[in-house]
């Protein structure tokens, strides 16, 4: 039976070089998918702006993912029908999920949390020294970086169990931490698998593929805020970090692990499951 393939895939670490941010060397094989009718839906903790410029460089004409499952972005081009619940947005439907930026720094200034502010130092807050230092970008991205709408990135100077607590606390308040591979965001509830159901079920009502055939979904990640997706996705696929032990799953099938960082770790461990070998041989 013939499948309509997605690969949902965050971006530092996974598809791009943890270090340099490389990808140009998987390029061919990016455009062998796309080619053979493969959706690639870049899904990362990066905010809109930076995340058109990458979909731009990869030749990508998909929809994307943005600050950890905030927002949904759907190409007017390739989707002349509207999706429910969207809006519009320059070139783009969008379809919001997570919670305004300027609402979660609000709760953030609230007496419940003043006690943990002293452990939090913001990317906003930091020197253009510490910015580039733990993100690992150059002047003119750390600016685009920063044209944030749903997260604010931080690092925790605190302990372990005082983490647990502002977690809690922040639950109670309907945000959240989420871990990627440099940085904590301070996000709403929102996450990489729920944008990912949203996603799917968008495709289905807009019949994108324009068939009845099965969509099966490959999630590619390598750090903590990857798992909601890569734990409801038909596949997952973890990337190894330079480094740092591999990301833990609850489930036990259908999982790849990279033998190499990425970008060739990506493209070597999607290689290795059957229903991409049937499509690129």
């Amino acid at each position: 039976m013939a499948k309509n393939i997605v690969i949902i895939t965050d971006l530092d670490g996974t598809l791009l070089n943890f270090k340099n941010f490389e990808y140009k060397s998987i390029l061919p094989f990016i455009n062998t998918l796309t080619t053979k009718g493969v959706e690639i839906i870049l899904c990362s903790s990066k905010c809109y702006m930076e995340i058109t410029q990458i979909n731009n460089g990869l030749n990508l004409i998909s929809p994307f993912i943005v600050e950890n499952g905030s927002a949904i972005y759907y190409p007017k081009k390739t989707f002349t029908k509207r999706p429910p619940n969207s809006t519009e947005r320059e070139n783009y439907w969008e379809i919001v999920l997570g919670t305004p930026r300027d609402e979660l720094s609000k709760k953030i200034r609230s007496n419940t949390f003043k006690k943990y502010l002293r452990y939090i130092l913001f990317l906003k807050n930091m020197t253009k020294l510490q910015q580039a230092y733990y993100t690992g970008l150059k002047s003119d991205a750390l600016d685009v970086a920063l044209e944030r709408r749903f997260s604010e990135p931080l690092i925790w100077m605190g302990t372990n169990k005082e983490l647990d607590s502002f977690k809690k606390d922040l639950n109670e308040e309907s945000m959240d931490l989420n871990a990627g591979a440099r940085l904590l965001h301070l996000t709403g509830l929102n996450t990489k698998g729920d944008a990912l159901k949203e996603l799917i079920q968008s495709l289905h009502i807009l019949n994108y593929f324009n068939n009845s055939d099965e969509i099966v979904t490959i999630a590619c990640g390598d750090s903590e805020n990857d798992i909601s997706m890569m734990e409801i996705a038909n596949y997952a696929v973890v990337i190894r970090l330079p480094d740092k032990k591999n990301i833990n799953l609850k489930r036990t099938t259908n999982v790849f692990n990279s033998k190499n960082v990425a970008p060739k770790g990506w493209k070597e461990t999607l290689e290795e499951i059957d229903i991409i070998k049937e499509i690129i041989r």
